[in-house]
């Protein structure tokens, strides 16, 4: 199809595409939109839809199923909003943050050397290459998380039971 020909073959078809669209949207613009897609779709197909009949047969399936991803799209996005909008969410993100908070504090209270290695081990990093990096025994490197897993549990014991209380109570 030439250029001339799809020129003539979208402003015959162009308005009843944004109608048909609406139907679906209920948006003129988010309407008009899906149907300049679709005619770019169309348009990179030209050479496989070879007949008018064919091409108007793309151009109405190719905006039902554009108006289809736009409206589960929007509902996605809906449902989103509502979880962000929820009190349990809200929850979570709190205890979340405090959470990650305390751990934080906790970490920062630990000896130097023993805050660098729980650190790298946040990171993922194995023992072996935390003891080359410290240059120090994979062994030093057990012990110091040992040490370090003992006290970061003894500082959060009390924290832990407090947050127990506040997710019994609420």
């Amino acid at each position: 199809m030439k250029k001339s020909e799809f020129k003539l073959f979208f402003e015959t078809f162009y308005s009843r595409i944004c109608v048909f669209a609406q139907s679906y949207v209920s948006d003129e613009n988010v309407a008009a939109d899906i149907a300049q897609e679709v005619f770019i779709k169309c348009w990179d197909r030209k050479n496989e839809l070879e007949s008018d009949f064919r091409m108007k047969a793309f151009l109405y399936k190719a905006t039902r199923n554009q108006c289809l991803n736009y409206l589960e799209h929007q509902q996605v996005e809906q449902n989103y909003l509502s979880q962000l909008n929820s009190e349990d969410f809200f929850k979570e993100q709190v205890i979340e943050q405090e959470t990650f908070q305390l751990l934080h504090n906790a970490i920062n209270g630990l000896p130097t050397q023993s805050k660098k290695v729980i650190e790298m081990s946040i990171k993922g990093i194995k023992n072996p290459e935390i003891a080359l990096r410290l240059d120090v025994s994979v062994n030093t490197i057990k012990t110091l998380k040992k040490n370090a897993y003992k006290s970061l549990r003894d500082s959060l014991k009390d924290e832990y039971l407090l947050f127990n209380l506040f997710l019994l109570f609420d």
